[in-house]
């Protein structure tokens, strides 16, 4: 695995590769089929539902926070692996959140069609 100790760039798209973006995108279709039964999927709420959006944000971190504590405190994770596994699919949920609350920022004023 390439190490990078730079700021990233436009041109580092290629050599990153499309992986975290597709699984940021996938995450918030099942987020959003998940919740969307109860009207709860937040790619229906508006930017400016601050406590709406916070909460759910701030529990997904709060989710890598766990991981954590889980490993430090009870030794869940057999390995190092098993461990970087779990907290990257809690920081692609983090990730989803923050993207969906950066567009709907960028939608606001307009319908969005689900």
């Amino acid at each position: 695995m390439r190490r990078r100790f730079y700021p990233p760039t436009e041109s580092d798209i290629p050599m990153h590769g499309w992986r975290p973006y597709h699984e940021i995108h996938r995450e918030r279709i099942r987020a959003h089929a998940k919740h969307d039964g109860n009207g709860d999927s937040m790619e229906r709420k508006e930017f400016d539902d601050y406590g709406t959006w916070i909460t759910v944000l701030v529990e997904e971190v709060g989710e890598v926070a766990k991981v954590f504590c889980d490993q430090r405190h009870l030794g869940q994770f057999a390995d190092r692996e098993a461990l970087a596994e779990e907290l990257r699919a809690e920081l692609v949920q983090v990730a989803a959140m923050t993207v969906a609350w950066i567009e709907a920022i960028d939608l606001r004023g307009t319908e969005r069609t689900l």
